[in-house]
């Protein structure tokens, strides 16, 4: 009866961690931003992109087929942790060409 009584215990108790697991991803869930600019060359690791407001983001993924003065409009989020160092980090999860670089 007593092992009983544990196991619907621990059932219970693995219930509740899971909910309040879901629930702080949800906290940690990124908002998606979107911002115009050009793709620069100032980045060593990975692409860079000047937004139109004169702010510098490295670009994580996504940005390989872009080249230096391109114009982008780029949808994504701030990274948590990266590999770039150059500026501040987006995780792209979109880029579109407005008009390609000379």
């Amino acid at each position: 009866m007593k092992n009983r009584l544990m196991v619907g215990f621990a059932r219970k108790v693995a219930v509740f961690g899971v909910a309040v697991a879901l629930s702080a991803c949800s906290v940690l869930e990124k908002e998606n931003f979107t911002v115009a600019g050009e793709i620069t060359d100032q980045g060593r690791e990975c692409v860079t992109f000047r937004a139109e407001d004169g702010t510098l983001y490295a670009l994580a993924n996504k940005a390989s087929r872009f080249r230096p003065g391109d114009k982008v409009r780029v949808t994504g989020h701030n990274a948590l942790m990266t590999t770039c160092t150059e500026a501040t980090t987006l995780i792209v999860e979109k880029i579109v060409l407005l008009s390609p670089g000379n």
